[in-house]
């Protein structure tokens, strides 16, 4: 992925899937649950970056209300408008969206650019659902299939080497040169190499591939990667979860619905 400044990006765990270039503000990465919470400790701080040491979790299951709620407020102009009721210190985000039990990817954009979380996850909540330039955006018949995750990431440290991390303790972002020399950038979240069985050679090598290098991956491309590794705490929840919650929610959706129930 390439850009200057705030940088949005996709995350995903297709190789196939080529992050897109994007040069909005806040420019974005693309990513990836019944109602569980997924805490990694963090690792010892880096004088470097910010938010490398966390006390206590941050993620908290009221994050992926929120993001049901702007969701539900932009496409049902009758809901009330998502009031957050968690903390609103700047991390970087990721915010993902599953569709149907086979928990489908339909959208997952974040940064890594620190954004304060009420206007954070406002912004990433609908970007992932309606502007991943992979997928259609996310219809009003979709809505009681999805499932939403928050990943806050934290302890961001820089690695002696491309294999300086661990699968499924680490996410990793590299930075490499392009086959024209140009610098390209691109992410995997923490879960991906471990739900996919990968190696670290392995996750490495999908990464280069989705941040659009064309040319053999030789040794010498690895050895000059740039890579920094990080952890997150994440937290998702099911629509149905979400439901039980809000129960104004089934009669915004449906006109015969009242409470979820029929009439």
């Amino acid at each position: 992925m390439e850009g200057r400044g705030s940088k949005r990006q996709s995350e995903d765990t297709s190789v196939e899937q080529a992050t897109d270039k994007r040069k909005r503000s806040g420019s974005p990465f693309t990513s990836t649950s019944t109602v569980s919470t997924t805490t990694s400790p963090t690792s010892p701080s880096s004088p470097s970056m910010s938010h490398s040491k966390v006390k206590e979790p941050v993620a908290s299951l009221d994050m992926c209300t929120y993001c049901f709620d702007v969701l539900m407020a932009h496409h049902f102009k009758k809901a009330d408008k998502p009031t957050p009721t968690f903390t609103n210190d700047p991390y970087p985000l990721f915010v993902t969206w599953k569709a149907g039990s086979s928990k489908r990817l339909r959208g997952c954009i974040g940064t890594f650019t620190p954004l304060v979380l009420h206007t954070g996850l406002k912004e990433y909540a609908l970007t992932s659902a309606v502007n991943d330039s992979r997928f259609s955006p996310i219809s009003k018949a979709e809505i009681s299939s999805l499932h939403v995750s928050v990943s806050i990431l934290v302890g961001f440290e820089e690695a002696q080497n491309y294999m300086d991390w661990e699968v499924g303790t680490h996410g990793i972002k590299i930075e490499f040169l392009s086959d024209r020399g140009s610098t390209h950038s691109a992410t995997f979240l923490p879960e991906v190499a471990s739900e996919q069985g990968w190696t670290r050679e392995d996750t490495v090598e999908a990464l280069l591939r989705k941040g659009g290098l064309k040319g053999a991956i030789t040794q010498q491309v690895k050895d000059n990667i740039k890579l920094t590794r990080y952890r997150s705490e994440k937290v998702a929840m099911s629509f149905q979860e979400y439901q039980q919650l809000n129960g104004q929610v089934g009669e915004l959706m449906n006109g015969h619905l009242t409470n979820g129930h029929s009439k």
